[in-house]
C-alpha cells in the first residue's frame, strides 16, 4: 500500500500545480516548421517542364489508339486516381 499512497500524493501534488505553458516564441517556431513549403520559381519551372514532357510522351505513345479507347481510359483513370488520392490523403490526416 505504500506505493499507492506515494502515487496518490504525487498525483495530488501534480494536479494542484498550475498547468505549464509554452512561450509564444516556441509556438511561432513550431508553426514555422510545420507550415507547408512553397515551391521556388525554379521548382515551378521543373514541374511545368515535367507536365509538358509527360503530356507529349503520352500523346506520342497513344498515337495508334482510337479516340474511343482514349476516352474510356480517361473516363476510368481520372476518377480512380482522384479516389485513390482522396483515400490516401484521408489516411495521412488520420480521419
Amino acid at each position: 500500500m505504500h506505493d499507492d499512497e506515494a502515487m496518490d500524493r504525487l498525483l495530488r501534488h501534480a494536479m494542484a500545480a498550475d498547468a505549464p505553458q509554452l512561450s509564444p516564441a516556441f509556438d511561432a517556431l513550431v508553426m514555422r516548421r510545420v507550415r507547408p513549403r512553397r515551391l521556388t520559381p525554379m521548382g515551378r519551372v521543373v514541374i511545368a517542364a515535367y507536365i509538358v514532357l509527360a503530356a507529349a510522351a503520352a500523346g506520342w505513345l497513344m498515337r495508334d489508339l482510337s479516340a474511343a479507347s482514349i476516352v474510356v481510359a480517361v473516363a476510368v483513370g481520372v476518377p480512380a486516381a482522384a479516389g485513390a488520392s482522396a483515400y490516401v490523403r484521408r489516411l495521412a490526416v488520420g480521419h
